[in-house]
């Protein structure tokens, strides 16, 4: 628009917010999946000993929304077809953030100790300069 009323287009919030959170060079980003929500807290519980025992700062642990994945089954394969079952999977899913980790670090992830039933996926973000 041209004119009085115009106005120079507004820059998003996020823009300082990112320029903030780039302090870190290289983060390692570790996200658990599970069926169990005990047995994944518990392995959250154990990465975070480990970031403590080694000093390293920690974001996290975030809860991820819960994917549900649901069937319907006929109860008989060939009559009564309006009588089904109703099933669901639920996955828990949490995120932390391992900011700047040592070489400590990464030789204690390969021989941490996780409950059964638990998925970690592990990656390395670096930082854009």
């Amino acid at each position: 628009r041209c004119g009085p009323r115009a106005r120079a287009p507004a820059r998003p919030a996020f823009f300082v917010e990112a320029k903030a959170s780039n302090r870190y060079k290289k983060k390692l980003r570790v996200k658990f999946r599970s069926y169990n929500v005990k047995a994944i807290e518990k392995a959250v519980d154990t990465l975070l000993d480990l970031a403590e025992e080694h000093d390293t700062d920690v974001s996290g642990p975030v809860p991820l929304p819960t994917k549900i994945r649901r069937f319907c089954l006929l109860r008989s394969p060939h009559v009564n077809k309006d009588s089904r079952e109703h099933f669901e999977v639920r996955t828990h899913s949490r995120l932390v953030d391992l900011m700047e980790p040592e070489a400590g670090i990464i030789d204690g992830l390969m021989t941490l100790e996780l409950p059964p039933g638990v998925d970690p996926e592990i990656s390395v973000i670096e930082a854009r300069a």
